[in-house]
């Protein structure tokens, strides 16, 4: 039987995930035996607009690959219509879903779990539910968490979360997140040590 997991590290070390600091939209909030996911937040319809197009970009990624690889033209047409459902979905979401400027934090966040320092104590083994807004795309999730622990520091509790029975198509848009966030810093550090 393998030993408990403790904290995000022991959770990213153990389960090999890859992860970031970010800046993001968090809101959590503690579930009661038989509350909903859904009943902790007031979320409008287009909350989880744009993670729904992403889950539809995952899905047909093949399906665009194998027709580009056919007729190019038709290819890079799709490809731009599919940025200007993405563009008019994020202007959608931006009219209709305000963000509060008391739940942006820097996080450390991986496909598994998330810890940031916040205000409240919760005790290990509570169960969240998680609202979570991923910039710069606006990305709306909604998820369920365990606390592994939450300690005290000099700027309030960190607070150390794993997610619980994520959906697949969920983690992958995490992943994606972190390889675009990634790959993203990593062109901006060869862009500064290049000669002048």
């Amino acid at each position: 039987m393998t030993e408990a997991i403790e904290s995000f590290d022991e959770l990213v070390n153990r389960r090999q995930y890859f992860r970031i600091v970010d800046r993001v939209s968090i809101e959590v909030s503690k579930i009661e035996t038989n509350q909903q996911l859904v009943d902790k937040f007031g979320l409008n319809p287009e909350f989880g607009l744009i993670s729904e197009f992403q889950l539809i970009d995952v899905e047909s990624k093949h399906l665009l690959r194998a027709l580009s690889d056919k007729d190019k033209s038709l290819g890079q047409l799709l490809k731009l219509m599919n940025k200007k459902l993405d563009a008019l979905a994020r202007v959608i979401a931006l009219n209709h879903q305000a963000i509060p400027a008391d739940s942006m934090f820097d996080v450390n966040l991986s496909e598994g779990g998330i810890s940031y320092i916040q205000s409240r104590e919760y005790a290990k083994g509570d169960r969240l539910a998680i609202k979570l807004i991923l910039f710069p795309a606006y990305s709306g999730l909604l998820l369920e968490g365990e606390v592994l622990c939450c300690h005290k520091t000099e700027d309030g509790f960190n607070l150390h979360i794993e997610f619980l029975e994520i959906p697949e198509i969920h983690q992958q848009l995490i992943a994606r997140h972190i390889m675009r966030l990634q790959s993203q810093q990593k062109n901006q550090q060869t862009t500064h040590q290049q000669p002048e």
